[in-house]
């Protein structure tokens, strides 16, 4: 019997089996004898699956073969061409098709919904994938999962190993900190220990003298009872009472000078503790015991790069080095502030003993000081005003903590040479486009600083008890270092002396030029300390001698001193807490850092008026130093507090309008 379309194809028992029937009707599970090919989707058709075939948009323009032109078998399924991989938009149909135009996963729900596939050409799974596994993509595929994978295997062996460098730098730190801690409690536990002794030793002596004059007293008070007991034991006796009470004249007038001998002693030195400026000024610090500074981050990308150039780089350096040794007898300009350098140059100046000062740089010092002259101005800033300027940034790339900018001095009309504590820098802006152009660094925190003779500064360093002496001829370079007895912060030059306030103890000294003292002074003419927490001070150029004006944030006053340093005149007013920096203006006024008061002052040193010129609505705040220049008719401020950023990293700028 001939088969019928669309009827299900009869298997004779014992026969092979046809295989030319309709696979979409397979698919089902019917076996229905095909009635045409379709050349393009490879797939035999009974006349019903042929008509939607011809219908379907997607699939209309596929020629389909008839029964006379089509194939005359049909291979079964092999075991590529099973489906299992189901769509994710139809849970129900298989992925059987893919489109290389889009680079899509199809089923056949997929071709008749999707219109934009239409003019793309759709290939089956099973004869695109014949080519897939010797094709390029696969293999880039295999090996970019190769990669990946030892990619990530390294990644994951670098971050450990960064994990167990950060618990190390972690440990490291702590100790480091406990360390310091202790040997802070330890000095502190010393220096407590001292002054109990110093204390109870006060305290015996005291006790000592009173004991052994409470006991005189005892003594003359039973001498006067025995005698008043005499006296009344003769009182009817005549003769006997009258060689009783001469002798008691006579003893009662040596015990009358015994008293006076006793309640002469008895005046014992009293005492007072007294807190210690600096260290007080240690607890008010934003970074007692010390911080922590950024170092270069460690990238678990470049840490095995970076170890593997450990070795070359050491070897570069010690080269470098080497090189260095041989050349550094040879002055460059421009020498580089590098440790490397410093060290160098720290090494060179020991060798060699400090140049003393030449008359020629005597007088080009002296022709600076009147140029300096011009810098502070001659005219009356009483009544002045000024205008905000833009800051200037003062923050390098080379710092690792924000700025504490504690000094500030004009070196020429468009140079300002500054001192920046936290970052152990003295830094040199050039003012006429408001950039840092040399910098150099520091052993220890900075605080005050004065310019001597050819262009060269001399800068305080608490902390080592040290004076720094630094060149600015172009770039910044380190000079010599003098060691003197005490933490010194402010210092200015004359006559080829330095004058030094100290904060522990409070005085001010008169040095040479290699530290050795020339002449102190501590205490005013009653004996009393003239001096809390001296940190800054300036000599002036009045006639007919010049004077030392020192600031005293302990006690809100600032001190007029001769160059032999006698006390002349001190001046205090209810505008200005806690002063700080000063400089001169001019012959008799000066400009003066109220830091909790946050004004800039202006003292008559003639009249003794003192006269606000900026305050907090300008945006001062906390000032430390200040610097003016009447050439430009300009105010430098520097300013610091704490979590303030626009203050710490700033100088501020004033123009006289």
């Amino acid at each position: 019997m001939d088969s019928v379309p669309g009827r299900k194809a009869q298997m004779t028992s014992g026969s092979a089996p046809d295989l030319t029937y309709c696979q979409p009707c397979a698919e089902d599970g019917r076996k229905i004898f095909s009635e045409a090919f379709c050349p393009v989707c490879m797939e035999f058709l009974c006349s019903t699956c042929a008509r939607v075939h011809r219908n379907q948009k997607i699939t209309k323009s596929h020629a389909l073969q008839n029964k006379s032109s089509m194939p005359s078998s049909f291979r079964g399924e092999s075991e590529d061409e099973k489906f299992t991989e189901t769509c994710q938009r139809h849970a129900k149909e298989f992925i059987k098709y893919y489109c290389s135009c889009h680079d899509a996963l199809l089923c056949g729900d997929c071709l008749i919904e999707n219109k934009e596939h239409r003019s793309c050409k759709v290939e089956k799974i099973s004869q695109v994938a014949k080519q897939y596994k010797q094709g390029a993509e696969y293999n880039n595929l295999k090996t970019g999962l190769v990669q990946m994978s030892s990619d990530i295997g390294k990644l994951s062996h670098n971050i450990q190993a960064i994990m167990k460098s950060v618990e190390e730098e972690s440990l490291t730190n702590i100790n480091e900190l406990r360390k310091f801690r202790t040997e802070i409690n330890q000095y502190l536990d010393k220096r407590e220990n001292e002054l109990l002794a110093e204390i109870d030793q006060k305290k015996r002596t005291s006790k000592t003298l009173l004991d052994e004059l409470k006991s005189k007293c005892t003594n003359m008070k039973s001498s006067i009872e025995k005698l008043k007991s005499e006296l009344q034991a003769q009182d009817d006796i005549s003769n006997q009472l009258l060689i009783v009470g001469k002798r008691a004249i006579k003893e009662l007038t040596g015990l009358q000078t015994a008293l006076q001998q006793v309640r002469r002693r008895s005046e014992v030195p009293r005492y007072k503790f007294h807190r210690d400026p600096a260290t007080e000024q240690l607890i008010a610090s934003e970074k007692a015991i010390g911080g922590l500074e950024d170092g270069e981050s460690t990238s678990a990308l470049v840490d095995q790069q970076r170890q593997q150039q450990t070795t070359q780089e050491q070897w570069q350096q010690e080269t470098m080095q080497q090189h260095k040794k041989h050349m550094k007898a040879v002055s460059q300009k421009g020498e580089s502030t590098s440790a490397l350098g410093h060290q160098e140059r720290q090494q060179q100046n020991e060798q060699q003993p400090r140049q003393p000062v030449t008359m020629q740089q005597k007088q080009k010092h002296m022709q600076g000081v009147s140029q300096k002259a011009h810098f502070k101005g001659s005219a009356d800033l009483s009544r002045a005003k000024f205008s905000r300027q833009p800051d200037i940034s003062m923050k390098t790339s080379g710092d690792g903590s924000d700025c504490f900018l504690t000094s500030v001095a004009f070196l020429s009309v468009d140079k300002l040479l500054l001192v920046d504590r936290y970052n152990y820098s003295l830094k040199l802006v050039e003012t006429n486009n408001n950039k840092v152009v040399s910098q150099v660094k520091l052993s220890s925190e900075p605080w005050g600083m004065c310019l001597l003779p050819g262009d060269r500064a001399a800068v305080t360093l608490p902390m080592e008890r040290k004076i720094q002496f630094v060149s600015a001829q172009g770039n910044i370079t380190l000079q010599d270092i003098v060691k003197v007895g005490g933490q010194c912060h402010g210092i200015d030059f004359c006559d080829d002396s330095l004058i030094v306030s100290f904060t522990s103890p409070a005085k001010v000294v008169l040095i040479d030029m290699k530290g050795k003292v020339k002449k102190s002074v501590d205490k005013n003419s009653s004996g009393k300390p003239l001096f809390q927490l001296p940190l800054y001070l300036t000599v002036t150029r009045e006639s007919p001698t010049p004077a030392i004006y020192v600031s005293d944030s302990g006690t809100n006053t600032i001190t007029k001193l001769s160059i032999s340093l006698e006390v002349l005149q001190s001046y205090q007013d209810p505008t200005l807490t806690s002063p700080q920096g000063l400089t001169a203006v001019g012959d008799n006024q000066l400009l003066i850092c109220g830091r909790y008061s946050n004004n800039i002052l202006l003292l008559d040193t003639l009249t003794s008026v003192i006269t606000q010129l900026l305050g907090k609505g300008k945006g001062i705040e906390r000032p430390y130093s200040v610097a003016y220049c009447s050439l430009k008719k300009m105010l430098f401020v520097t300013c610091s507090t704490l979590k303030r950023l626009e203050l710490k990293n700033y100088v501020k700028v004033f123009i006289l309008v």
